[in-house]
């Protein structure tokens, strides 16, 4: 009998899922900081928020939410899978404190009221953001290159 071959592999929809996500967390995100630091209008009484500003950052904030969501579903099969095979565990654990480094920084935005937690929480948050695509890619090559390889039958 055949035994079946083990994969960290996620389902097609679960990949694109978690690719959509992120794409719509980092474009939301890039631009509430382009519009926050470069997008002030002009108004009777000064420079002002733009108006697209509130929209981008309920966005950004909703799908923060499902992102949160749609990584905690890798926990029972990809990520423990992966841990117990040791596979791609150095940028999976950078990924995951990325993200957990995102989502309290994210709450401190939203609920701190102290300036300076604020602006600190503010700046790591956006630059943090920013590079994430970058361990996502090297957690992606490392990935692919750590599946075992398959036995060919002549």
């Amino acid at each position: 009998m055949k035994r079946p071959q083990i994969t960290l592999r996620l389902p097609r929809w679960h990949e694109w899922l978690i690719y959509a996500t992120t794409a719509l967390l980092f474009l939301s995100g890039a631009a509430c900081l382009f519009l926050d630091r470069l997008g002030k209008v002009q108004d009777d009484f000064g420079p002002e928020p733009n108006p697209a500003l509130p929209w981008l950052l309920l966005i950004h904030g909703t799908t923060a939410s499902a992102f949160t969501i749609i990584v905690a579903m890798l926990v029972p099969v990809h990520m423990r899978l992966g841990w117990n095979f040791g596979r791609n565990r150095p940028s999976g654990l950078l990924l995951i404190g990325i993200n957990l480094f995102l989502l309290v920084t994210g709450l401190a935005l939203y609920y701190s009221t102290g300036v300076a937690v604020r602006a600190a929480a503010s700046l790591s948050h956006w630059l943090i953001g920013l590079v994430l695509p970058v361990p996502i890619i090297i957690h992606l090559v490392r990935g692919k290159r750590s599946r075992p390889k398959r036995n060919k039958r002549l």
